[in-house]
């Protein structure tokens, strides 16, 4: 697997600019955000009528084994969202819009899909990270790992957390106890990412340390409390798996075994890691004084061409 693709059924679409137009403590900022590409705030539920016009026809001919073929086929209807979703970053974290999201995702999907059960497939699995649109690609109930919708322009570090991705869901597949490197190689992996990307602060241990400074503004108390004090121990426990003689200035190499064995332990190291990936692209989005290729020349004209509904009827 080379690609990681954001997905996403027309349902996701339709829902998330619909909390997006109700939304009226961010309305300010959102306006601002969209007059930057020529749109106004009514184009939110536009755009949600357009997706939900486009949902409801295929339902038609599609049931429970075939929603996985909705989703539009360019993914620049994910990055326009993204895009858009970046505007956000200073309004506070995204988990309360995310979880709004994926629970009206799961309300219609499970009352409109004949058949279809829970756990919903990728398409209808939402979630929203460092303002960043993304689809949950991993086993249930896990909300990890994902496919956002933008990745980092680094070609090094692009495919160093899609390798990362595909590395997790590898052993997802696997039965445990896990062969050890399998899941120690995870933190080799994770600083080299971190260096790569925050590349000015010197090293692993910098970069971790204002990743996380970054993603306090953007994240709930309890999983900023609970990244701080997972990637606090990061570097020291890379080290230590680098390092197998024992030495008085680090963990014993067999200690740090034992402690990062299990789902615990690589699902807080994937989340911090996705966040900080996330995070750095939205901030990308939102920095940039100009637009992404894609989306220049009023997106809106071809991306709504691409969802007519005018041959299915």
């Amino acid at each position: 697997m080379d690609e990681l693709r954001c997905e996403l059924s027309p349902l996701v679409y339709t829902e998330l600019y619909r909390l997006l137009a109700a939304d009226e403590a961010r309305r300010d900022v959102l306006e601002e955000r969209l007059a930057e590409i020529g749109y106004d705030h009514v184009w939110l539920g536009t755009a949600a009528d357009a997706y939900n016009e486009y949902w409801e026809a295929w339902l038609k001919w599609a049931g429970a084994d075939s929603v996985s073929s909705l989703a539009p086929p360019s993914n620049e209807h994910a990055l326009l969202a993204t895009w858009i979703l970046a505007g956000l970053r200073t309004t506070g974290d995204d988990r309360e819009l995310g979880s709004a999201l994926a629970a009206n995702v799961l309300r219609r999907a499970l009352a409109e899909v004949p058949g279809l059960t829970a756990p919903l497939p990728p398409v209808l699995s939402p979630v929203i990270v460092g303002w960043m649109l993304a689809g949950i690609v991993g086993s249930p109930p896990y909300d990890w790992p994902v496919a956002p919708a933008s990745l980092p322009d680094d070609v090094n570090l692009r495919s160093a957390f899609i390798g990362l991705t595909h590395h997790v869901l590898v052993l997802e597949g696997m039965a445990e106890p896990w062969p050890e490197m399998m899941q120690t190689s995870t933190y080799w992996r994770g600083y080299g990412i971190a260096e790569a990307l925050k590349p000015t602060m010197g090293g692993g241990s910098s970069a971790i340390q204002e990743l996380l400074k970054e993603s306090r503004p953007l994240l709930p108390q309890y999983l900023s409390t609970q990244l701080n004090r997972h990637f606090s121990r990061f570097g020291p426990r890379r080290n230590a798996l680098s390092h197998v003689t024992d030495d008085s200035q680090r963990e014993r190499f067999v200690d740090v075994v034992a402690i990062t064995r299990g789902w615990e332990n690589l699902r807080v190291t994937m989340l911090g890691l996705t966040q900080f990936v996330c995070q750095e692209v939205s901030r990308s989005l939102y920095d940039s004084e100009e637009l992404p290729a894609a989306l220049r020349n009023d997106p809106w004209v071809y991306l709504e061409r691409e969802i007519s509904t005018e041959w299915l009827t």
